[in-house]
């Protein structure tokens, strides 16, 4: 059994997609389909019990869990894993349209090495080109520097310069990494009993940064797969974010640094993580307000 959570929060234009790509998945009929709503304001919950009445999707179960509040997308994924039976178990974007074969192609790596504790596949963006979200390095002090400053864009092959987004790996092949993207995220059920859940003082992004690293350094290993793949929709709203999202974004990457590596750092270091964080925040108010699509760190 794989258990499936996905979150959604006015998301009625993308989950009938995301849940019919699930519905022709190999392997379907042991799908235990969990969709969490983040108090939506749209018609996501009342399709979504259409959806389920109709009782044609071919998974194994599907439920809905309604949250009265908006309290961030750890918390609403932490009440979906709650429920989760599975032996693993799938974080999953409204925002995604699965390929056949994925799904179990991830599982069966978790299922052949148990020293991997969470893997994720290529994610494709519409345009077909790679989003570099779902491999990453940790975001320390010089891949935040290389990432900022655009260094890593002007030398993507450099693994000195471009080790954020591992742009100088080939994205068909596989490989250890430090984390992969929430977006399509599968952890093995004992590996979730023994760490816990997200961290829900993350109320949107780093997340799944935070989880990784905190899977690592339990001792099991991150694993992308670029042998399989995932639609991500990612920017359907054209790229231009709220400001109030652009400063959710800078105080979680803060509240990451402070978390992890405050303990580690002299006051100077403190200064000037904040420092980039900060520049890096008002860089993306400037590129958002010409309408830019910037990559941020997700």
């Amino acid at each position: 059994m794989i258990s499936i959570i996905i979150v959604t929060y006015n998301s009625i234009a993308v989950l009938p997609s995301c849940l019919r790509a699930l519905s022709a998945s190999q392997g379907a009929n042991h799908f235990d389909v969990i969709v969490v709503d983040n108090a939506s304001s749209d018609d996501t919950c009342a399709w979504l019990d259409t959806f389920i009445t109709e009782d044609r999707h071919g998974y194994a179960s599907i439920t809905s869990i309604k949250l009265e509040e908006n309290r961030g997308f750890a918390y609403a994924n932490n009440r979906g894993l709650e429920q989760a039976a599975g032996d693993h178990l799938l974080l999953l974007n409204p925002d995604t349209e699965v390929e056949p074969t994925t799904i179990l192609s991830i599982a069966r790596l978790l299922d052949d090495d148990s020293g991997v504790g969470v893997a994720g596949c290529r994610l494709v963006l519409r345009d077909g080109r790679l989003d570099q979200a779902c491999r990453r390095s940790f975001p320390t002090l010089w891949n935040s520097f290389t990432r900022m400053s655009g260094l890593s864009l002007l030398f993507p092959r450099s693994q000195w310069l471009a080790s954020y987004n591992l742009t100088y790996l080939d994205e068909y092949q596989s490989y250890e990494v430090d984390c992969i993207s929430g977006a399509f995220l599968m952890i093995r059920k004992i590996v979730y009993d023994t760490i816990g859940g997200l961290d829900e003082d993350f109320f949107m992004y780093g997340e799944d940064i935070d989880w990784c690293y905190r899977i690592k350094k339990s001792g099991y290993r991150v694993l992308y797969d670029g042998t399989v793949s995932t639609l991500h929709l990612k920017g359907a709203n054209g790229g231009k974010r709220s400001d109030e999202s652009l400063r959710s974004f800078y105080d979680t990457m803060l509240l990451y640094y402070q978390k992890h590596y405050a303990g580690s750092n002299i006051v100077i270091m403190q200064i000037i993580i904040k420092s980039v964080l900060w520049s890096l925040y008002q860089l993306n108010r400037v590129k958002n307000k010409l309408k830019y699509t910037g990559e941020y760190f997700r």
